[in-house]
């Protein structure tokens, strides 16, 4: 495949927090791929040939290794990305377990018999796709990298991740501490660029499954990209997600969860549940609180311990957020608090002010685009009914938490709520035994626990006739 490189030779990295340049990484150009691929074929040819239990060693050597480096990668996301630190080594501290998870499946891929009658033995068997290209985005860059690399191999294919190219160095970073641990050539590499070098990834020949998780205009790119190959595609795209509290539901942790929904990670979340609808009779008193809350958060240097909101990962991120906020305002809504941004040293960081809006209506740009930072509009609502109406007027439908302690209303709110995650009495709660999904402009495909055996393995069958001969019930010709 030829193809015209427009790629710099390098690619600057800014520290959020500053605005400032504080690293740089080649760029893989567009002809490199051809060998990148190359490599990864040959990596899936030996990958076949290791068992499950051993593919499954050298994952759990990863996750070990990955323990002992907890800090590091913290140190390095909360500098790469502006999270504060507290929120990196969470993340950190997870993604062993993470690993050690998926190593428990590599052998564990069964496939079925099909009692078909007595003259066929069948079965089914799961087979890897073979080579997956994975991209991530920049707002959970290490979490996404080891999410993407430890099922993909665990069952038995090879990645080509590609990191966005503003946050890559987490995902440098776990492709070496792959080699270390003896995970072989061409298993896991890691590329680096914009977005052209994506989208020849997804064009790519020796593609054989796409893996996005980003923005969802993009999504529809790759979706179109990807059929010039019949390549199939699994996309995790953006949200607007609804977080519902009743009169009767513990204000106290629904106050907790809310703040945790929006505000951290600088609302670069796709969970994010940046529509917050509150029953009327308690709606004043709880936007009472939270205002408060929100006035008092710490929002300055992700590097300082009590930091709780750092700045946005990129300027460009930044200005969106400032521009929603300013169209918020130009439409009719009311702030109803807005934290204070950094000065000195910090003032040319890529910061946004963590903001709650009032007075909103369904046709806002605030309400119906995702905004992906630190923005919450709060509604009103009577009863069941209107909740379900409210939260079901987007064209997202990634997740949703509901907050009460009535039972039947909470499975008929789950049941009636369009979106392929439902939290009650809780938010954002993510482990990797369970599946999710998209709705509507928020993805397809599911990952997580089984749902990820059928996303990353396809299924073949084999009916072997016991009795050669003619075949049963077709005519002699």
């Amino acid at each position: 495949m030829t193809i015209t490189s427009v790629a710099p030779a390098t690619s600057t990295i800014y520290r959020p927090s500053t605005g400032q340049a504080y690293d740089s990484v080649p760029v893989t150009s567009l002809e490199e791929l051809d060998a990148v691929f190359a490599m990864a074929r040959s990596g899936f040819k030996a990958w076949q040939k290791i068992s499950g239990t051993e593919k499954g060693k050298l994952l759990f050597r990863l996750a070990d290794r990955l323990e002992q480096l907890v800090e590091e990668f913290a140190q390095i996301e909360a500098r790469n990305t502006g999270k504060a630190i507290r929120e990196t080594r969470s993340e950190a501290g997870r993604m062993p377990a993470t690993v050690r998870y998926w190593a428990g499946w590599a052998d564990k891929l069964i496939g079925t018999s099909i009692p078909v009658g007595p003259d066929y033995h069948t079965y089914t068997v799961r087979e890897p796709y073979g080579v997956v290209a994975g991209i991530v985005p920049w707002n959970v860059p290490y979490a996404f990298a080891a999410r993407r690399i430890a099922p993909v191999i665990s069952m038995g294919n090879v990645v080509v991740l590609k990191p966005a190219e503003e946050t890559p160095l987490t995902a440098l970073q776990l492709a070496e501490v792959c080699r270390e641990v003896g995970i072989p050539e061409g298993v896991v590499q890691v590329v680096t660029g914009a977005g052209d070098v994506g989208a020849a990834m997804v064009r790519h020949p020796e593609t054989d499954l796409v893996l996005f998780t980003g923005f969802h205009e993009t999504g529809k790119i790759i979706a179109r990209s990807a059929a010039d190959n019949l390549t199939p595609t699994i996309q995790e795209l953006g949200g607007k997600s609804p977080n519902i509290v009743f009169e009767d539901a513990n204000i106290d942790e629904a106050l907790d969860a809310a703040m945790i929904s929006v505000f951290s990670s600088t609302g670069q979340m796709c969970f994010a549940g940046s529509r917050l609808l509150v029953q009327e009779s308690i709606h004043d008193e709880f936007v009472a609180r939270l205002a408060e809350r929100v006035k008092a958060l710490k929002v300055g240097d992700p590097e300082e311990e009590d930091t709780q909101v750092g700045p946005h990962v990129t300027s460009r991120q930044r200005d969106k957020t400032l521009q929603m906020i300013q169209s918020g305002i130009d439409e009719g809504a009311t702030i109803a608090a807005q934290s204070t941004l950094p000065g000195g040293d910090l003032a040319e960081g890529f910061f946004a002010p963590p903001t709650i809006f009032t007075d909103v209506t369904q046709d806002m740009k605030i309400v119906q685009e995702e905004i992906f930072g630190p923005v919450m509009t709060v509604f009103k609502f009577k009863d069941d009914a209107e909740a379900l109406e409210i939260a079901n007027n987007t064209k997202f439908g990634l997740a949703a938490g509901v907050w009460t302690s009535d039972l039947s209303r909470a499975h008929r709110m789950a049941q009636g709520i369009h979106a392929g995650r439902i939290w009650v009495n809780t938010y954002r709660v993510i482990n990797d035994m369970v599946p999710g999904g998209g709705y509507g402009h928020s993805g397809y495909g599911a990952e997580g626990g089984t749902e990820t055996l059928n996303s990353l393995t396809r299924s073949k069958s084999v009916q072997i006739a016991l009795n050669p001969g003619l075949i049963p019930g077709q005519p002699r010709i």
